[in-house]
């Protein structure tokens, strides 16, 4: 039986409002009790971005959180970093002027919390703060750690700063076109997207990282994911797992697809695996 298991939240885990819904609670929750797996979030956001999930899920999903893309991994109960791979100051300033050039909105994940030059990016996130000048703002207040950018925009123009980045970056990497999607309530909209970090600071390098620490093996480990930033996780698992709205690269490369993010398919495809209870099984679809 699987040990672990492995969500990503927007898309995945998070419905299009940016809400766990009550049955993705409930099976969560049922499933570390009674199963005894470790739940563990891997995440583009910023670790503290994401302390609502963690209340409204509870202790199911608390212990281990990996952050920023793969750039942090939290213990929460001991309070301790396992990892943090943080960007140097160079580095922000010179990413800043590189996506001005390609007309990108920027979202910077720091100590400080999350920073933005894009207005629509705070619709995202009310935690986010909308800052002008975001490089001159860098470098007058004292920021310490960074771990990663996103990057949002048109997906040509983030073709070209990708381009770019393998060009200036040796110690840089940022992840393929991945797309976000909200719905606000007062308007549905889908914005393309990149995150850059350091080499090596991926999500797929931190459940490895997480894994080892844990004696957990790759085999007993179960991932869900939906965007082209989740394809790099699935190589650390032993049954992979993509929602009914993900990237179609990322459904070749699944074992199965179960439902969409906002049709309970975390819960459906959870259920599927550890009570084999056939609830939704008509929505869980075997790979063509």
């Amino acid at each position: 039986m699987y040990k672990m298991v492995v969500l990503d939240l927007d898309g995945t885990l998070l419905n299009d409002k940016k809400q766990v819904s009550k049955r993705n609670v409930e099976i969560i929750n049922k499933i570390q009790k009674e199963k005894d797996v470790l739940f563990v979030i891997a995440t583009g956001k910023n670790i503290k971005d994401i302390s609502y999930i963690i209340e409204t899920v509870g202790e199911a999903i608390s212990q281990y959180i990996i952050a920023s893309n793969g750039a942090i991994i939290k213990d929460n109960v001991k309070n301790d970093y396992l990892l943090k791979r943080y960007l140097e100051k160079e580095q922000v300033i010179k990413v800043i002027d590189l996506y001005k050039k390609f007309h990108l909105q920027g979202i910077l994940h720091t100590d400080k919390g999350t920073l933005t030059d894009g207005k629509r990016e705070v619709e995202t996130n009310p935690n986010t703060q909308l800052i002008q000048e975001l490089k001159k703002h860098y470098i007058e207040n004292p920021i310490s750690t960074t771990s990663m950018f996103t990057l949002c925009g048109e997906s040509s123009d983030l073709r070209k700063m990708k381009e770019e980045l393998d060009i200036n970056f040796t110690d840089l990497e940022a992840t393929d076109i991945c797309h976000f999607i909200m719905d606000t309530g007062r308007e549905r909209y889908e914005t393309a997207y990149i995150d850059v970090m350091k080499k090596n600071a991926t999500k797929a390098n931190a459940i490895k990282i997480l894994a080892d620490y844990l004696q957990i093996c790759k085999e007993d480990i179960v991932i869900m994911g939906d965007g082209a930033n989740d394809i790099s996780m699935f190589e650390m698992s032993g049954y992979k797992i993509a929602m009914g709205n993900a990237d179609e690269n990322l459904k070749k490369k699944a074992d199965f697809i179960t439902d969409n993010n906002n049709e309970d398919g975390v819960a459906k495809a959870l259920e599927e695996i550890f009570y084999g209870t056939g609830k939704g099984k008509s929505k869980i679809l075997p790979i063509p």
